[in-house]
């Protein structure tokens, strides 16, 4: 009995020790240098105040021709160079690299880093108030002055941001192994096949936009609201609150279903109609303002539809498409209407157990016992070293880390995308989930610390 105990012992003390953490938290590192371009590569994001910057590009082809690439060809003005970056539904995608940022500086705050958390704090700043740049000049698309009203553009991409007069190779994103960007598409600098711009040409607000910056802004909420970078005069969770009760009032001023300056209403083509989950909304309106009073934005919608919808979520969650699936957990994350089961149970069956960790962060409960561990550890260790890719070259990625991020397209993660969209992802998926999966078992995880190159 003690031989069969023994082995039982050195079996499962072994299996405890088998996964590598230091390598998944380099594996952060290494990520965060290549998002940045502080590995010597071309980046995906430039941090800042202007234009275009503090918002990550999804992905990046440095071997395209952008007079031949057919995304530039059918949407995009097209000239002469090699190299393409793209931005799509990015203020959705913000929301995730808000709350991948919210956690870095939790992780690093929460083991005594504090010389480490200026640079995470400035990253956040601008990634934070360029949603708030995004919203002050949407009208500006429509020849209006511009107004922090709610009603916001996905992003705020030039055509020619791809060049920089002050670096000496003349481009932003450049690398030393000579790689470079020379082209870009996005959602605000291409649109030929959309026809004239008005509020429904999907540049604009919409459900799913909402809907990712809410999960991000939740982060920032419950981990760092009193937090703030340098002489900033307001913290990041006021910046959260403002920017939560714009978007607020711009729905219930137009009754759940969207419209902008023109007068146009956004079709739920492009997701304009809120009304779905505006009784999910609601409650994470109340939590992210800090408003005191139960009533806070509710509508005679939220009380009906809003209602009926956020039950249907529930018992009819398996009528629901798996494009609304990412929707539907985020919400829930952020609104904390479900329990830590429930999410377990959906999240799990969704393929898209991140946000059960998220739920766990923002609603302060404990990981349900049907997320096991080693399952987690299994995410982190396939995560290729070299970043998440789909069908260049060079591309190193295994099945499981071929979609543009994991947890909105599971179904895009083992084939990749269907059309031809050839790129290397940006990463915030691996990111956003190891930071998850450090702040909840930091207990038995080496320390949380930046890699040298951020010191």
């Amino acid at each position: 009995m003690r031989y069969f105990l023994s082995v039982f012992l050195i079996l499962f003390v072994g299996s405890i020790q088998s996964q590598d953490y230091p390598a998944f938290q380099k594996k952060y590192w290494d990520y965060r240098a290549r998002l940045l371009g502080t590995d010597g590569t071309a980046g995906f994001v430039s941090v800042g105040p202007n234009a275009g910057q503090s918002i990550p590009a999804d992905g990046r082809n440095f071997i395209t021709d952008c007079e031949k690439d057919w995304v530039m060809r059918k949407q995009c003005s097209t000239h002469p160079g090699s190299g393409k970056m793209n931005w799509g539904d990015a203020t959705a995608f913000q929301g995730f690299y808000l709350g991948m940022l919210a956690l870095e500086y939790a992780n690093l705050y929460r083991e005594g880093r504090i010389n480490e958390l200026e640079d995470t704090a400035r990253e956040l700043h601008y990634a934070l108030t360029a949603v708030i740049r995004l919203d002050k000049k949407a009208e500006e698309k429509f020849g209006l002055p511009g107004q922090w009203d709610g009603f916001f553009l996905r992003d705020d991409i030039p055509v020619d941001f791809y060049k920089d007069s002050s670096a000496v190779s003349g481009l932003r994103f450049s690398g030393k192994d000579g790689k470079k960007v020379e082209c870009i598409s996005s959602d605000y600098s291409c649109h030929k096949n959309r026809g004239p711009v008005n509020s429904d040409s999907g540049k604009f607000t919409s459900q799913d936009q909402i809907v990712g910056l809410f999960f991000g802004f939740s982060l920032i909420k419950k981990l760092i609201p009193d937090q703030f970078y340098q002489d900033s005069t307001q913290t990041f969770g006021k910046i959260v609150a403002a920017q939560t009760e714009k978007i607020m009032e711009l729905a219930i001023k137009n009754n759940w279903k969207l419209k902008g300056p023109d007068d146009v209403k956004i079709s739920n083509k492009w997701g304009g109609d809120l009304r779905g989950f505006n009784n999910l909304f609601q409650k994470t309106a109340i939590r992210l303002t800090d408003t005191t009073a139960t009533n806070a934005f509710k509508t005679g919608g939220t009380r009906s539809v809003g209602w009926v919808a956020r039950s249907s979520f529930d018992w009819g969650w398996f009528a629901q498409t798996r494009r609304n699936h990412w929707l539907i957990l985020s919400s829930i994350v952020s609104s904390g209407v479900w329990n830590n089961k429930k999410i377990a149970k959906r999240s799990l069956k969704s393929d898209r157990v991140m946000f059960a960790l998220a739920y766990s962060v923002v609603n302060d409960v404990p990981v349900h016992k049907k997320i096991k561990r080693a399952d987690l550890e299994d995410l982190l260790a396939t995560a290729p070293a070299t970043g998440p890719c789909f069908g260049l070259p060079d591309c190193e990625a295994p099945v499981g880390w071929l979609s543009n991020n994991r947890w909105v397209y599971p179904n895009y993660k083992t084939e990749g995308n269907p059309y031809g969209i050839h790129m290397e992802w940006n990463g915030i998926d691996y990111m956003l989930f190891y930071n998850l999966y450090h702040y909840l078992y930091s207990q038995d995880m080496p320390a949380y610390e930046k890699a040298k190159q951020y010191r």
